[in-house]
């Protein structure tokens, strides 16, 4: 599972596209992000320790997940 950077006309729109290696049919999912944003995810993830790819799965996993109670 990665991310790339594909070609585009403009420098400031950066494109990411996912390839799931399951080997499951399925769409790609192409993510348009704006070179100041994108910068900032490289950012991030490499303050991380992770990949762009991995930083962003990481953070929509965690945004997605259902809330779990705590005990009060």
């Amino acid at each position: 599972m990665f991310l790339r950077t594909l070609p585009s006309g403009s420098a400031r729109d950066a494109r990411w596209t996912y390839d799931d290696p399951s080997g499951v049919p399925e769409a790609p999912l192409e993510v348009s992000v704006p070179e100041p944003l994108r910068t900032g995810i490289e950012t991030a993830a490499a303050r991380d320790g992770l990949t762009p790819t991995d930083w962003l799965l990481s953070l929509v996993s965690r945004n997605l997940a259902p809330p779990t109670l705590k005990a009060v």
